[in-house]
């Protein structure tokens, strides 16, 4: 991200910050950087599996706008968009730029709205649920309706998430939101339904030198569950990584593994990247594997982020996502 970046210049992540809607469903040009990040785990009136990934990302260049001209903006946007074909075993992925700018990318509170261009995720009415999703590229497109799941999800405490003794930020979740539209590859359009992931964060903290990447990974079960896990990495041993593990319940309610209670660790590596997953908690062993191996984000960024299947005993209980960083 660029470790010459004046970090101080922009806001604190301390815990001092209140979270409080819509407005934090907006930007938040006061903090260095920021990203609405969407997944959905759909299947066609034939069962034919696939995965969408969505992400626009803020990145602030300087602290003070002149809101007096739109071109002279201190933000800039980036988006990434990616279908998984779980039966081809083909991950589609495309990426883009812009500055900000009411007619190129940015995002809205009221109604909500972040955009690239013609890709956006956007509120369909004045209320924040359901939402939209529009994306395309001359090869594959989606077009989904959003509705509201489980109740939001703040995470840490009030929504201040310490990734590590030193680097945290403010973090929210939609888990479980009932998704239906269509989605198009080579021509061939799909009708699909399923569940939608949505994550919020932002923060001013650079990852330090100390860390590599993190690995990540939102998973819904069969019996009404979301789990979610997330590490950062570090060769150091002497460096704490803060390892975070929490249920979601089928009635919204929240409960944190502590880190003595639960272990994770890759079984199966493709190329550089840990595609298998041994995962004890609460007296189970799960098996978290790829659906397919090769789900690279071929973007400016090069990152491992795709479906995976959860088996415990052999039998299936859960799909989801897994997200990779910093394993080139």
């Amino acid at each position: 991200m660029g470790s010459n970046i004046n970090t101080e210049a922009f806001a604190r992540v301390d815990g001092t910050y209140e979270l409080s809607f819509p407005l934090d469903h907006g930007p938040h040009d006061e903090f260095l950087f920021e990203w609405w990040y969407l997944t959905a785990i759909l299947e066609d009136l034939n069962g034919r599996e696939f995965g969408v990934q969505f992400t626009i990302f803020r990145r602030a260049l300087a602290i003070d706008n002149d809101s007096s001209n739109p071109w002279r903006t201190g933000q800039t946007y980036m988006g990434h968009f990616a279908v998984s074909d779980i039966q081809a075993k083909n991950l589609w992925s495309d990426e883009r730029f812009s500055r900000g700018h009411p007619e190129l990318a940015g995002a809205l509170i009221e109604p909500f709205r972040v955009f690239i261009e013609d890709w956006k995720l956007a509120s369909q009415t004045s209320s924040f649920f359901p939402l939209e999703l529009s994306a395309g590229t001359p090869d594959y497109r989606v077009s989904l309706s959003i509705d509201s799941g489980k109740p939001m999800i703040l995470h840490g405490t009030n929504g201040y998430s310490k990734k590590s003794p030193d680097r945290a930020s403010y973090y929210y979740t939609f888990s479980r939101l009932p998704t239906n539209g269509t989605l198009e590859i080579d021509n061939e359009e799909y009708t699909v339904s399923g569940f939608s992931w949505l994550d919020r964060e932002w923060s001013s903290q650079i990852l330090g030198d100390s860390y590599h990447g993190w690995h990540w990974f939102s998973l819904n079960f069969d019996d009404g569950r979301e789990l979610v896990v997330f590490e950062l990495r570090s060769d150091n041993n002497d460096i704490q990584t803060l390892p975070t593990a929490m249920w979601i319940a089928p009635d919204g309610g929240t409960a944190v593994i502590p880190a003595e209670k639960w272990k994770i660790k890759p079984t199966r590596y493709w190329k550089s990247y840990p595609v298998e997953w041994s995962l004890e908690m609460d007296d189970s062993q799960y098996l978290i594997a790829a659906k397919f191996d090769n789900q690279v984000m071929d973007t400016s960024i090069r990152y491992w982020e795709g479906v995976v299947e959860v088996t415990e005993a052999g039998a299936v209980v859960g799909r989801g996502y897994m997200e990779l960083t910093g394993y080139e």
